[in-house]
């Protein structure tokens, strides 16, 4: 699956507007599909959202963060036009040339957090450990983040389309928000997807570099089996709570996403059984132990007490809502930020009683990498 940058030189232009302008956009491709979906807000900023209630009626795109803070909020953007491709009208590109109602929102130049050092998260890991073995919760997901100088020659487009086509069964996104700034991603997790009537959820854990074609041949660790039982049993227990009592469950399997290979287990139930309730099974989802640790409260807790940086958007969720009938909302795993001369990424590890530091340390370089094999 290509998508060369040939036939998109509308698209790249949309979004080199967009992003000289400061205007609310996001472009994104579906897993496994070759359909670019561009949603552009010029007529008002998108709304900050204070519940996630109703968002069932809403139509757009949503995104929110790890946890709600001054610095990050959760959004919505309701297109004023959507795209799909490459069909997009001259006098529309004229008319976003023309619109400076966004250009004195405030963008952030440079990051303002450094660096996480190995010693740092090799402390953190190490003191979760300890906590785990007193018994103060069962897991937890470590990150940290690295940030690198953008090249003069990069260009956000080609960055964009390369992550199209090297990751087809990954949610591939670029977008750019007043008061989320501008990112792009790959994820392989979907949080909650409703299409056809069916929802479908998956609990993701375990990393392993694929190096081998044959997927069903990797074998997995004790370690690496508790840390995916602990997600699974979580989506289990939440959508029963929430009154899901018919549903199938696959796995768990070997999953390939991009560099890496992880063990999924899948959830489908009936649309009947959501009833409206998509912002109630967001809440109880996010964060699930495959980016945050469980017990959710403990996890959480450690984690703004120990991380230095701020997670923003990583680890959040986010995409399109009623979208083409569709529904897709991923965890925001495999991402970066863009600044204005540097990139910020993003990593983590899920941290269990048995997890050794320097592993832990090595897991987060090889995800780093689904972003760092594109930028090169």
């Amino acid at each position: 699956m290509i998508f060369e940058s040939s036939k998109y030189t509308r698209l790249s232009e949309l979004q080199r507007v967009c992003l000289k302008q400061n205007i609310p956009f996001v472009s994104y491709r579906l897993p496994q599909e070759t359909e670019i979906i561009s949603l552009v807000q010029h007529h008002s900023v998108p709304e900050k959202l204070t519940s996630l209630n109703d968002i069932d009626k809403k139509v757009g795109f949503v995104i929110s963060p790890f946890v709600e803070n001054d610095k990050s909020k959760t959004y919505f953007l309701e297109p004023d036009c959507v795209y799909f491709s490459d069909e997009i009208e001259d006098v529309y590109l004229q008319k976003l040339l023309d619109n400076n109602r966004f250009l004195e929102t405030i963008k952030p130049v440079v990051a303002d957090y450094e660096t996480t050092s190995s010693n740092e998260f090799i402390e953190n890991v190490e003191k979760a450990v300890q906590a785990m073995k007193n018994n103060e919760f069962d897991k937890v997901v470590l990150s940290k983040i690295r940030i690198k100088p953008l090249d003069n020659n990069f260009n956000v487009f080609e960055f964009f389309l390369k992550l199209c086509s090297k990751y087809p069964h990954a949610f591939v996104y670029l977008l750019q928000l007043p008061g989320v700034g501008c990112w792009a991603g790959a994820t392989p997790e979907p949080l909650l997807v409703i299409e056809d009537e069916t929802v479908k959820t998956v609990s993701l854990a375990g990393t392993q570099i694929a190096t081998d074609s044959d997927v069903e041949s990797y074998q997995w660790s004790s370690k690496e089996l508790q840390e995916q039982g602990i997600v699974t049993d979580f989506v289990e227990k939440t959508i029963r709570n929430l009154g899901v009592n018919e549903y199938t469950k696959e796995g768990p399997e070997n999953y390939q996403a991009a560099n890496l290979i992880h063990l999924r287990t899948a959830f489908e139930f009936s649309e009947s059984q959501l009833n409206d309730r998509l912002g109630d099974f967001l809440k109880a989802l996010h964060p699930t132990p495959s980016v945050g640790g469980l017990p959710k409260k403990e996890a959480r807790e450690f984690i703004l007490s120990n991380e230095k940086h701020n997670r923003s958007y990583y680890t959040g969720f986010l995409g399109p809502v009623n979208i083409n009938e569709k529904t897709n909302i991923f965890v925001n795993l495999r991402c970066l930020q863009l600044f204005d001369k540097e990139f910020v990424l993003y990593s983590g590890a899920g941290i269990t009683s048995s997890s050794v530091a320097k592993k832990e340390w090595e897991e987060t370089d090889n995800k780093m990498l689904t972003m760092m094999n594109v930028m090169k």
